[in-house]
Order: structure tokens, then C-alpha cells, then sequence
């Protein structure tokens, strides 16, 4: 069996669905995950997960010695660095086939389904995007041309050695392997033909519009439509809504077989009828699709004014 380790340095506060997260990661028990953090280690996890003390400053002098620059590490920031994961961390990568760049804001369903080993075995890359290096996660296999494609990206250090977050994972590197012809010469197989999480964009990426859609049970993740199954996917990322999640029932001690997954938080049970009246009532007044439609409205009046205010200069 192919292995793998996926790297996801944190730095802060565990988040409140940190529980959740474990729980997710523990029923992957074939894949490792490396979180380098200043948090404190929690006293039960997943043997699965291996967390590696250390400070952002500490871990800035290891990231600026490996690059070769200067780099302003902070925790946004990291996010330009996942495409040199595998040389900063080395060590810890040693004996890998792959190693993988994730995030924190998702729950994990059975990875080893999606990830097969005839997949693992045909790529040297693989993304959870569709025609995109996914940030949340993408696998790159475990070798020195692989491990340091980054440098090949056109002023990568330009790129490190500023505060600002300049999205070297997702957009500079998909667009390095899409256009360069120098990425065409090292013949490497990339995979990403589909979304193999939950959709990115639209409504589906603001569960305002959703209770009770996403189930894990048993290691799956799956959507959920009536109450029953409708399609399983590898994650669920949480994109723009996990800045509504207010709260999550699950504990990782507890080893629960399944939980819900709502845009305000976490829970055992299902919500009721009038629950999700009251839900839909306040999404038809003030849900993504209101929101959206007021926001091109706002946008095309404000051209139109500004092409009559022309006019009348002109």
C-alpha cells in the first residue's frame, strides 16, 4: 500500500470542531497526518496524528534556512509555503511515497476510497480540485524533482518574502503546470479531473441554506437530501461558513458513529420540522441568493451611473 503524510502546521487556538477533525483523521487509520503547533496537545488523539511542538518563530528560521530567503511566517502566510512542505519538513517525510498539503476547517471521510492505490500508483499529483492545486488537499508524490518543484515557479522567493498571502499553492502552481512548457519536459502525471469534496462555489459553499446536510458515520462523509444519502464525498471542506459555526457537540473521547454537520455547528441529532421552516424562511429573506442578487444589482447600477456621469462629462 501506497503511504502517505499529510502535513498541516497550526498555529493559535484549536478550533471549536477540533474533536470533530480528530474523530475524522482517527478513521483514517492507513494515512498519517505531521501538525507542527504551538497549541496544546491534546491528552487523546489518533495514533494516526503526530504533533511536533514549536513556535512560529521557531519554525520561521527553519522555513527561511531551507528557502533561502526571508520569509515574514505567519499563519496565512504558511499557506505560500505548502508547495516547499516536503523540504521543510524532510525529515519528517523520510520513507513516504506521498506527502500532502491540507487544511483544518474540514472533516474527513474514507480518504483510501477515493485515493486508490491504482490512482497513487498512476500520478506523481493529485488534486481534490477540478483543473486546480487544491490547498485543502492535494498529494504530491515523495521525490527530489517533485519535492522541489516550487523553486521552478517564476520569483517564488519574490513571492515568499512578502507578508501578503500571493496564493503560490493554488493559483501559481496550477498555473505553472497548466502553461509552462518547462513543467510539460519533466513528464509528470497530474490528476484532477473532478471536485471530489463538496462543491466550492455557490450556494453549496453558504449552508445558511442547509440544516442537517452533511452526515459522517462510520468514516463517511456523506450528503444528505430528506434525511437520506445521496452522494459521498472524499471531505467536506467548510469554505466561507465556517465563520457561522457557533458551536459542535462531538468529543473525540467519546468515539461517536456519526454527526451532523450544519452551517451553525455540530450535532448528534437531526433538527426538527419547525426548525427548518423557521431556516428557510429566514434564507428567503436574507440567504445567499438575496444577498447575491442585492450584490449585482448594487453592481450594475453603480456602472450604469458611472457611464451617465461620463456622458454628461463628455
Amino acid at each position: 500500500m501506497q503511504t502517505i503524510l499529510m502535513i498541516i502546521p497550526y498555529f493559535g487556538k484549536w478550533p471549536l470542531w477540533f474533536d470533530a477533525y480528530l474523530l475524522s483523521v482517527s478513521a483514517n487509520p492507513t494515512i498519517q497526518w505531521l501538525c507542527p503547533t504551538d497549541c496544546e496537545i491534546p491528552k487523546n488523539h489518533p495514533s494516526n496524528i503526530t504533533f511536533l511542538p514549536t513556535t512560529l518563530s521557531e519554525l520561521n528560521q527553519q522555513v527561511n534556512r531551507i528557502v533561502e530567503t526571508e520569509v515574514p511566517l505567519n499563519p496565512r502566510k504558511l499557506c505560500d509555503l505548502k508547495p516547499a512542505y516536503a523540504e521543510i519538513f524532510v525529515e519528517q517525510v523520510q520513507g513516504y511515497d506521498f506527502w500532502g498539503i491540507s487544511d483544518m476547517d474540514v472533516i474527513w471521510g474514507d480518504i483510501r476510497k477515493f485515493m486508490t492505490e491504482d490512482l497513487l500508483n498512476a500520478y506523481d499529483i493529485i488534486s481534490s480540485r477540478k483543473e486546480n492545486i487544491s490547498g485543502h488537499f492535494n498529494l504530491f508524490r515523495n521525490t527530489e524533482q517533485v519535492n522541489s518543484l516550487y523553486k521552478k515557479l517564476p520569483n517564488y522567493k519574490g513571492l515568499f518574502e512578502v507578508p501578503q498571502f500571493k496564493w503560490t499553492d493554488e493559483v501559481v502552481l496550477s498555473n505553472y503546470i497548466k502553461s509552462n512548457p518547462e513543467f510539460k519536459m519533466l513528464k509528470l502525471k497530474v490528476f484532477w479531473p473532478a471536485i471530489l469534496c463538496n462543491q466550492e462555489r455557490g450556494i453549496d459553499s453558504h449552508q445558511e441554506y442547509h440544516l442537517d446536510k452533511w452526515l459522517w458515520k462510520d468514516g463517511k462523509m456523506l450528503e444528505l437530501k430528506n434525511g437520506e444519502p445521496i452522494k459521498e464525498v472524499m471531505y467536506l471542506h467548510f469554505i466561507n461558513w465556517k465563520r457561522t459555526m457557533k458551536y459542535s457537540e462531538v468529543n473525540y473521547t467519546n468515539r461517536p458513529e456519526e454527526f451532523y454537520i450544519s452551517y451553525n455547528g455540530m450535532h448528534y441529532k437531526p433538527h426538527s420540522s419547525i426548525n427548518k421552516v423557521v431556516n428557510s424562511i429566514k434564507n428567503l429573506l436574507f440567504g445567499y441568493r438575496v444577498k447575491e442578487y442585492r450584490r449585482i444589482k448594487k453592481k450594475k447600477m453603480n456602472s450604469l451611473i458611472k457611464r451617465v456621469k461620463r456622458k454628461i462629462r463628455n
